[in-house]
């Protein structure tokens, strides 16, 4: 019955946000992952993302249905008192259940076939360019030809990594395996790693792999002061150049 059931509030999840004390609401009953959160198939990173809060909507769209069956033995006892889907989620349940019944979400194999054809006229194409060709502008289409081949190969190993364009995974892997590994040299399982942790952790300081440049690029929660760059950024310029890029942000990206 309902007057049985246990309830903390939305504040009382929220204290429940680290490491080793990580719980997670879904459509209102709260799971205790602690223990779990190293062992979840697609990382701890998401988790510590999400960490107090619901994450109903993540969890419906990057889980298959039998994830529901696993959920049991996390539960807590605990329902939250004070859930409720919020306007923006009714809205984009709406639309993707909109989309679904166009069939947008379908996958169609034959046009990444198509870009997959394309990718090898043009590789051909560099080949010959390059091994049979002496002139320096033969030499210099082929790098534009390569360049036109790299974006298209960037595409086709983004939309395979999510496992969307091709209709089995077998074939979805050999697209990665192809786009990925072995026209750009990237590690496809990596990438797909990083980039699964950017989309729930999306522009998180902590937590998003694709903000994590650092020598490349510096990523600050505050704007440094002036005393700051010439202490730890220029006191070392006179004797050693290099090429960083700090992207500021004056306020801290809310979780």
């Amino acid at each position: 019955m309902d007057g049985d059931k246990k309830y903390i509030t939305g504040e009382e999840l929220k204290q429940h946000n680290k490491e080793g004390d990580l719980w997670i609401s879904i459509q209102g009953k709260v799971y205790n992952v602690s223990d779990w959160a190293h062992e979840h198939p697609g990382g701890d990173v998401p988790l510590l993302n999400l960490a107090g809060q619901d994450v109903t909507d993540a969890f419906i769209a990057y889980h298959p249905g039998t994830a529901w069956q696993y959920l049991d033995k996390f539960f807590t006892g605990y329902y939250l008192k004070d859930f409720k889907v919020s306007e923006t989620s009714k809205d984009y349940r709406r639309l993707a259940s909109e989309f679904a019944k166009l069939g947008l979400f379908e996958k169609k194999g034959h046009i990444t076939m198509y870009a997959l054809a394309s990718i090898a006229l043009m590789f051909c194409v560099v080949l010959y360019g390059v091994l049979c060709c002496q002139s320096v502008w033969a030499h210099l289409g082929s790098a534009l030809v390569l360049g036109f081949l790299w974006i298209q190969s960037a595409y086709i190993g983004h939309d395979s990594g999510h496992y969307q364009v091709m209709k089995s995974r077998g074939y979805n892997k050999f697209a990665q395996f192809v786009a990925g590994n072995s026209l750009t040299g990237i590690s496809i399982a990596w990438w797909k790693w990083t980039h699964n942790a950017h989309h729930l952790a999306c522009n998180s300081l902590d937590y998003d792999p694709d903000l994590q440049h650092i020598p490349v690029f510096a990523v600050f929660c505050e704007l440094p002061t002036l005393d700051f760059l010439s202490s730890n950024v220029c006191c070392q310029g006179q004797f050693v150049f290099t090429n960083i890029l700090a992207i500021v942000f004056k306020e801290k990206i809310p979780r």
